[in-house]
């Protein structure tokens, strides 16, 4: 008895994690898919019920853009993210956007409902920092861990020719990576054939 009380307690709370389980993606897989690839720094970040559906918790995100490397070419974006789990968790959570963060996001096209959010969740939103010696670097969510595997392969078999610099990066194996050379590769991956 005490066993199926247990099991009715974990077995619908493990349920509903799942949706969110998500597999690993490399960042080919990110620059093919993307809709929309933006660098930019956050000037707007509201949090407020989506619209039509009081129940439904999401952030409004405006950039301003630094750099747009796939998508609408305006000097601002905005996007709408749905945030899973009670309006006030979410907003505390590390996946926050704080006015004043610089970011680069790989985003899908928004849906009938007027939401997007980051390809692969913290996979395709990387946060751009500084190193100890002034250097511009960015991750995702994941510390970049599995972020390049077979980004080099791939790229030689979609016809993509990847200098010195490019390579350097796709041997990360985890850790920061430089912005420059990260979004030089970024460009010559989301050049190759798209994918769904």
């Amino acid at each position: 008895m005490l066993l199926a009380a247990v099991a009715a307690v974990i077995i619908p709370a493990s349920l509903l994690r799942a949706p969110y389980i998500m597999r690993q993606v490399n960042l080919t897989e990110l620059a093919q898919r993307a809709d929309i690839i933006v660098q930019g720094r956050v000037i707007e970040a509201r949090y407020e019920m989506l619209p039509g559906y009081p129940n439904i918790p999401t952030v409004l995100v405006t950039l301003q853009v630094e750099k747009m490397l796939h998508g609408p070419t305006d000097q601002r974006f905005t996007f709408r993210e749905y945030l899973p789990g009670p309006a006030g968790l979410a907003r505390m959570g590390k996946r926050g956007y704080l006015v004043g963060q610089r970011l680069l996001l790989f985003l899908p096209n928004s849906s009938p409902y007027g939401l997007s959010s980051p390809l692969g969740r913290e996979q395709g939103r990387f946060q751009i920092t500084r190193d100890q010696r002034g250097n511009e670097v960015l991750a995702n969510g994941f510390g970049n861990a599995g972020l390049f595997k077979n980004v080099a392969e791939e790229a030689g078999k979609g016809g993509a020719t990847l200098s010195a610099r490019q390579l350097r990066v796709t041997s990360l194996v985890r850790g920061p990576a430089p912005l420059d050379d990260f979004v030089s590769l970024v460009q010559h991956l989301a050049s190759m054939p798209r994918t769904e």
